[in-house]
């Protein structure tokens, strides 16, 4: 059976929710191998390691620069924590509300793409990323969260850009799952399955992702309310309903 772990960048703001991440794995996630846990080292106090999944990895690093920037850095980097076959990256405010199989989604993952004219803010993530690949780049490719990629391709964009960390490091704007998505769809188009959303029939979601920014908000407004909500009715289906 070919191998997938499950990769998390996160920090303190976000802990209580990747608390409840890593319970909906436990209840939820089958067909993995181990979950990697990348912490800030000045962070490690904080973080409560008495409730993990079986087969959890903790890797504390020293946080660099812009924290935006550097979780990013991480992810595009995770082969270097991870030996298994593909990587799935889940974020510390994805709940994973329903059972759950990763091995479905192996050994030719799937990858979402849409126009740039029909994504919106979004869009911000084109010159960037036509910037490093230097090529024109049609499609949006972060269109679904738990994106799940092979190794060996984080391996080959490292080999090809070895100033990949200062390239991100120095960035105005940057996406990772761009970068990754548009350089399989140039470079290794047989590896994946690269649907067009117009012509993708929805499935179910890997998880359900909340919004951890509305949690953290002070005299939160209308709108950050209702996703306080949502955030706490999602965690009550993943382990009561």
């Amino acid at each position: 059976m070919q191998t997938v772990d499950i990769f998390y960048k996160s920090y303190s703001k976000d802990f209580w929710l990747l608390h409840y991440s890593l319970l909906s794995i436990t209840k939820n996630v089958t067909g993995y191998n181990n979950i990697i846990l990348i912490i800030p080292e000045h962070e490690k106090h904080l973080f409560d390691t008495r409730v993990l999944p079986a087969r959890t990895l903790i890797h504390y690093v020293a946080e660099e620069g812009n924290g935006y920037l550097f979780q990013q850095w991480c992810k595009l980097n995770a082969a270097t924590y991870s030996d298994a076959d593909f990587i799935l990256f889940a974020d510390s405010d994805c709940i994973f509300d329903h059972p759950l199989d990763v091995q479905i989604f192996i050994p030719v993952p799937e990858i979402l793409h849409t126009d740039w004219e029909k994504v919106g803010d979004a869009k911000c993530w084109r010159e960037p990323t036509e910037k490093i690949l230097k090529a024109p780049v049609p499609y949006e490719f972060m269109r679904r969260n738990c994106l799940i990629y092979h190794r060996s391709t984080l391996l080959n964009i490292n080999a090809r850009f070895p100033e990949l960390k200062n390239i991100v490091m120095s960035s105005q704007q940057f996406s990772e799952f761009n970068l990754i998505g548009a350089w399989a769809w140039m470079n290794e188009g047989g590896k994946y399955n690269f649907v067009n959303t117009d012509t993708w029939q929805y499935v179910e979601p890997k998880g359900i992702q909340v919004w951890s920014h509305a949690t953290k908000e002070k005299g939160a407004s209308e709108l950050h309310l209702r996703e306080y909500i949502r955030t706490l009715e999602t965690i009550l289906k993943a382990f009561v309903i």
